[in-house]
């Protein structure tokens, strides 16, 4: 977006769309893709129960960043500053350097359900100071009081800010509706087979603008070694496109990308291989096994980096090769006291009441 619109017109047009009176809506603002987040739908599920805040009207906004035109783009960012006039409550679930050079109307609330949980790699200002994307925020969600502090220097903001209430997602996990959802995924997947499911969950790799793939596990070996007792499915980062669709072995490899959400598969999945993801703090609410594919951990570490210790902290073996991981599989040494405490740490408020215990700090501003 052009530094004169984002930071000099637009705020001129919020403005004068502050003329109107605020109404009873709550905005959700989806700032990537075309989906409504799992945060936002946990909020709005319980959005429409609740006797106070059912009365408001739910109004959506899509960026749909990577899609469509410069030109449409900036159509979406004009037509964005009319809703949030008007709203009493807006909810985003990533930072925005569009919402973040607005100076918000008193009486409009911004809450950032931040996508992922605990903290591992570095984001926002520990990346990059220059680049401002949060600061309007009233209320930002976390998963543990541990986190805190590194959230607030990351956002830049006040600790008072940063809430651990959990977040909202993560509720979906104590379901019992949900849980049954998933077991009848994984036995359409297993098809009357008696065989473990692998999922490999891995992070994008480069700038956010130009994600970069990294799915790096050798499929033709892994089928050699482990197709009489596993099956593996593959959930990409949203920002990645699906890869192998033709892999020959397809009663072996599924990619599940397009078709479930990343909550389902770690639901349907006995065992994880992951990178730098976050999916590990929700994985470790479940109890079940972990590896790490970190076949490029020196270079990811010196360009990135992380807020705790990677080898030493992670709740799994942390493997460089497709043989060590499929060595890892077959010999199924996994420290579950690991994992245990991982969960503590990161996820301790996340306990299925997250959505409730937010929304009732959204009603106390």
């Amino acid at each position: 977006m052009n530094k004169i619109i984002a930071g000099f017109i637009l705020p001129i047009w919020y403005r004068l769309c502050c003329l109107c009176r605020i109404k009873k809506h709550i905005l959700f603002v989806v700032i990537r893709g075309d989906k409504l987040p799992s945060d936002f739908a946990m909020t709005k599920k319980y959005i429409k129960k609740d006797d106070e805040l059912k009365e408001y009207k739910r109004v959506y906004h899509y960026f749909t960043l990577g899609k469509g035109t410069k030109l449409k783009y900036a159509g979406r960012c004009f037509s964005l500053m009319p809703k949030l006039a008007r709203a009493k409550y807006v909810f985003v679930s990533d930072g925005s350097n569009i919402i973040t050079n607005l100076k918000l109307r008193k009486g409009t609330k911004l809450i950032q359900t931040w996508h992922g949980c605990g903290a591992l790699k570095k984001f926002g200002c520990d990346i990059d100071e220059s680049k401002r994307i949060f600061g309007n925020e009233d209320i930002v969600t976390v998963s543990s009081e541990q986190v805190v502090p590194v959230y607030s220097k990351a956002m830049g903001l006040e600790q008072d800010k940063i809430k651990a209430v959990g977040v909202p997602h993560t509720d979906i996990y104590f379901s019992d509706g949900f849980k049954k959802h998933c077991q009848e995924l994984k036995e359409d997947v297993l098809a009357g087979r008696s065989k473990r499911i692998v999922l490999y969950a891995p992070t994008f790799r480069g700038d956010i603008s130009t994600p970069k793939d990294a799915s790096g596990l050798n499929l033709d070996i892994m089928y050699k070694h482990l197709n009489q007792e596993y099956i593996v499915i593959s959930k990409l980062h949203p920002l990645l496109k699906p890869v192998k669709k033709n892999y020959r072995h397809k009663d072996f490899y599924y990619d599940v990308s397009s078709v479930w959400t990343i909550e389902e598969a770690l639901m349907v999945c006995d065992i994880l291989i992951t990178d730098y993801s976050s999916v590990i703090f929700d994985y470790s609410l479940l109890n079940k096994p972990a590896l790490f594919y970190a076949f490029d951990l020196a270079e990811y570490e010196k360009n990135i980096g992380f807020y705790l210790d990677y080898k030493s902290q992670i709740p799994g073996t942390v493997c460089t090769s497709t043989m060590d991981v499929i060595k890892e599989i077959k010999n199924g040494c996994y420290d579950v006291s690991k994992m245990k405490k991982f969960k503590e740490d990161y996820m301790s408020a996340c306990d299925g009441e997250a959505t409730h215990r937010l929304m009732e700090a959204v009603k106390a501003l």
